[in-house]
């Protein structure tokens, strides 16, 4: 989930817990508290391999999460001898549960048993960034602020709305997957599995995964209308041995085979070489005008390997979040 709505979420949960707490202190203590597990997108510096193995890794688990909430408090209770240590312990454990709950919510996939399994688990009810809900909360927000007779009323009822939504959408999601399975059969489009994942626009919009043994087809739907089964896209599975393979020549292979949830590939040749890309259809979005703003033509979280004739890899692109290109040659 966005920053902006963990930070929101904060705000609305220092109105609540605020007595007897300083309130200048509580509210940073609280968006402190519910930002605090997305510091390990400092490891991004780090390169992209290990941002796929440890972004929402044990900062976004119970066990570091305890670890995150015992040490926010002993910093503040440094600079501020007075500081409650029990009731500081059980809001910032809290506001962290709260964001493991929110990330939790999206596609993106959050292990939250980490150390112990480092499985992704996701609810795939929201997008990762979701317009409605951030500015409906924000908006709560604002009127819990404005207002200072009804204010932990309204910062209640934020926090509730924060609980719902998610639960709405993953009541839609299933209803989504009950007509695309009933289109599917009416139309006798045989399928093995159908997979319905978040889009932008969610919960109006959602995105089709049809699978079978050697692809994946894509479409877009819209919850007023039933989807266009001759609008589907077709893509080919990642051939998993390949990711195997590859790793041998860069890691970041072996990684994202553990990392990708929908994996596929697509073949090109560029001179006396092959591109071959794999890519993850949660990130690949329905919507043209989304697809469109890509830089590169590639989808983000995509890794391309340039390999020769005798299929080792010479070096490999990998598209980050915002259409950066990272390069490594590997010869």
């Amino acid at each position: 989930m966005d920053p902006i709505t963990h930070i929101t979420a904060g705000v609305l949960s220092s109105q609540v817990v605020r007595k007897p707490f300083s309130r200048r202190f509580i509210i940073l203590f609280c968006i402190i508290a519910a930002w605090l597990p997305d510091i390990d997108n400092l490891v991004t510096f780090l390169g992209p391999e290990l941002y796929l193995i440890h972004h929402r890794g044990i900062t976004h688990s119970f066990a570091g999460g305890l670890i995150l909430s015992m040490l926010l408090v002993a910093v503040f209770r440094l600079f501020i001898k007075s500081f409650p240590i029990i009731k500081g312990l059980i809001i910032s454990f809290s506001m962290i549960l709260l964001h493991i709950y929110l990330d939790l919510a999206t596609s993106y996939g959050t292990q939250i048993f980490s150390p112990f399994n480092n499985t992704r688990y996701s609810l795939d009810a929201v997008y990762i960034v979701d317009l409605f809900y951030t500015f409906s909360i924000a908006g709560i927000c604002f009127l819990a602020f404005r207002s200072k007779s009804h204010q932990k009323r309204i910062a209640v009822i934020g926090l509730a709305w924060i609980l719902i939504y998610p639960v709405i959408c993953l009541g839609i999601r299933h209803t989504v997957l009950y007509r695309v399975e009933s289109e599917l059969q009416r139309n006798r489009i045989s399928f093995e599995k159908v997979h319905i994942s978040p889009e932008l626009f969610t919960p109006l919009f959602w995105k089709i995964i049809v699978e079978d043994r050697k692809t994946y087809k894509i479409a877009g739907f819209n919850i007023f209308n039933t989807c266009g089964t001759k609008s589907f896209v077709k893509f080919d599975k990642a051939e998993l041995h390949m990711f195997k393979r590859f790793g041998e020549c860069a890691s970041i292979f072996n990684t994202y085979a553990w990392f990708a949830t929908y994996p596929v590939m697509k073949t090109e040749n560029s001179g006396k070489y092959q591109l071959i890309t794999f890519g993850d259809l949660r990130f690949y979005s329905t919507i043209d005008f989304v697809r469109k703003l890509l830089k590169n033509n590639e989808p983000p979280f995509s890794l391309t390997a340039r390999v020769n004739e005798g299929r080792k890899v010479m070096e490999y692109y990998y598209y980050k979040p915002g259409g950066t290109k990272v390069i490594q040659h590997l010869e």
